[in-house]
């Protein structure tokens, strides 16, 4: 996944889809946020049908970049809430029809 960033304004944004579960999601976007400086890392994925919603920000982007906002935007989409802290944050939802929007919505991050 690393080689899938878009460059924006000098940051690196990886939006991605996929059914992992929740915590192998955790583990890929906490290894990304450290081994990908300048970057945001949002994981939408529909395990379970339930649709859910990891975002990641590298420890040098976290004063500009609050993860548990952006999760808090996307959540939005698939009806759903969540938070975490600057770095990392998650977000479950109802609605798994919300996620094409969810990923929409977080490639104009």
């Amino acid at each position: 996944w690393k080689n899938d960033y878009q460059q924006k304004d000098g940051k690196k944004l990886l939006v991605k889809k996929t059914s992992l579960d929740a915590g192998s999601v955790k583990d890929i976007v906490f290894q990304l946020k450290k081994e990908i400086p300048a970057s945001v890392t949002v994981i939408i994925s529909d395990a379970g049908n339930k649709p859910m919603i990891t975002v990641g920000v590298s420890a040098d982007l976290e004063q500009h970049y609050q993860a548990g906002a952006i999760v808090k935007e996307l959540a939005k989409e698939i009806q759903g809430g969540g938070g975490g802290n600057p770095g990392f944050a998650t977000a479950g939802g109802k609605n798994t029809a919300g996620i094409e929007n969810a990923y929409q919505k977080a490639l104009q991050l």
